[in-house]
């Protein structure tokens, strides 16, 4: 258990490691276009965009997995329960190799149905089925490394997780250039690629977990107890709040999905220009998220502590930095933004779309700044429930907004409801936090 209190220079050095190791992650994905792009044509390109859809529907549905393991870590953490923090890394790599092996042996299934929807034309979406029957022998080693990274995010170890991430996007371009321009092995070998490199992050989880567990006192005696490792109030515990999570996840898909249908129906152009706008919103979100994560830890310590004292300050601490970080993105944007979409967009017509709503992408990152802090602060205090909840409502917010706004203001309307919604996400939670406290203290 750390005793220190959170200081403003611990965020800062806890927070730039998270957010190369988010920055790491898509960094595949850019790999994975470029190869293909020089050695593959259309068909390919469109088959591993179709599979990558699929294996994302899939893969993000289980992110709960990372969530809750942070949570109950820096829980038992704080409360100084060395065996609770071991049994929660050891139930979280049960449950990723599960969840993995079981994809892994209905990959056809899976496929089968994802491509009865995600229609693409036959080449393509045999191109498509190649990548996702290669990259679904990864699974174990993609789920495994939830469960690892957010056992080490729950103890605040930020280093390990940037080089579990780091490792996994090297191997996977050295791969994907092996594999594509060496051998031609086009779609197949892309997700062959991913797969293995998912499989070298779970490598290197492990070896950081014989570092870690050694440097804190090393395996506890009883650790592997099967009794006390099958306690039912702790896999009750761990059940509710992932089901949960796994409920706020899907709530966020549909959110997400529905900014990118109601742009739709504004034209081709604006449905280009806005969905470059959400990717500058998803590389500010890579800093952001950083915050977020100290937040689930620090939480998860105050709730380990029975700590409102903590608890207030992780969320006052990590909140200042990310609403002063959400205000430079939304400064920088709106000062150097039409330059920058004028290097990205070739297309005149999209390019004019996205300049004309980029205000609305600026004031994301400052507007929604509370909603990644207030996530992290419920996340690390496994209140599964509360996030399910403001999850839900916030989603029928944004609803109701996009319904009213869109047809009033066109895409005006679309990104005035999109914003609301990152307000509401935050409002919803923060209309929850006394109750938080309440409990806390009770």
């Amino acid at each position: 258990m750390d005793p220190v209190a959170l200081t403003r220079k611990d965020v800062l050095m806890r927070a730039w490691p998270l957010v190369f190791a988010n920055a790491a992650v898509p960094l595949a994905g850019v790999a994975d276009t470029f190869v293909l792009g020089i050695a593959g044509d259309e068909t390919d390109l469109g088959g591993v965009a179709l599979g990558a859809a699929l294996f994302s529907a899939v893969y993000w549905s289980f992110y709960f997995l990372r969530m809750g393991t942070t949570g109950l870590t820096s829980q038992a953490d704080g409360a100084g329960d060395e065996a609770e923090v071991q049994r929660s890394l050891i139930r979280a790599l049960v449950l990723g190799v599960a969840i993995g092996a079981l994809i892994m042996a209905l990959q056809g299934v899976v496929s089968g149905i994802g491509f009865s929807i995600l229609q693409g034309g036959e080449t393509v979406e045999a191109n498509g089925a190649h990548y996702f029957h290669a990259r679904a022998w990864g699974a174990i080693g993609a789920f495994g490394v939830f469960a690892i990274t957010g056992w080490l995010i729950g103890l605040g170890r930020s280093t390990e997780t940037l080089m579990i991430h780091g490792l996994i996007s090297l191997v996977n371009i050295v791969l994907d250039l092996w594999f594509v321009l060496g051998l031609g092995y086009a779609a197949g070998g892309v997700g062959a690629a991913t797969a293995i490199a998912e499989w070298s992050g779970l490598l290197l989880g492990i070896v950081f977990i014989l570092r870690v567990i050694p440097r804190r006192g090393g395996w506890c005696a009883d650790i592997f107890d099967r009794a006390r490792l099958l306690d039912a109030a702790a896999l009750r515990k761990m059940i509710d709040v992932n089901a949960n999570l796994m409920i706020r996840t899907f709530a966020m898909l549909i959110g997400f999905t529905w900014f990118a249908n109601a742009g739709a129906r504004q034209g081709a152009a604006v449905l280009a220009g806005n969905h470059v706008l959400l990717q500058v919103i998803t590389v500010t979100a890579f800093v952001l998220d950083a915050f977020a994560y100290i937040s689930e830890t620090e939480s998860g310590r105050a709730v380990g502590q029975k700590s409102v004292k903590r608890l207030r300050r992780a969320l006052i601490l990590t909140a200042e930095q990310a609403l002063v970080t959400g205000a430079s993105f939304a400064v920088l944007l709106l000062a150097f933004g039409d330059d920058l979409l004028a290097l990205v967009l070739g297309d005149e017509d999209a390019r004019r779309e996205a300049i004309r709503y980029l205000p609305w992408c600026a004031a994301v990152p400052l507007m929604g700044a509370m909603a990644w802090i207030f996530d992290g602060i419920f996340i690390g205090a496994t209140r599964g429930a509360m996030l399910r909840n403001a999850a839900i409502g916030a989603v029928l917010i944004y609803l109701i907004a996009d319904y009213f706004l869109a047809p009033a203001f066109a895409n005006h309307g679309v990104w005035a409801a999109f914003l609301i919604y990152y307000i509401a996400r935050a409002a919803t939670l923060a209309v929850q936090y006394p109750a938080l406290e309440r409990r806390l203290a009770g």
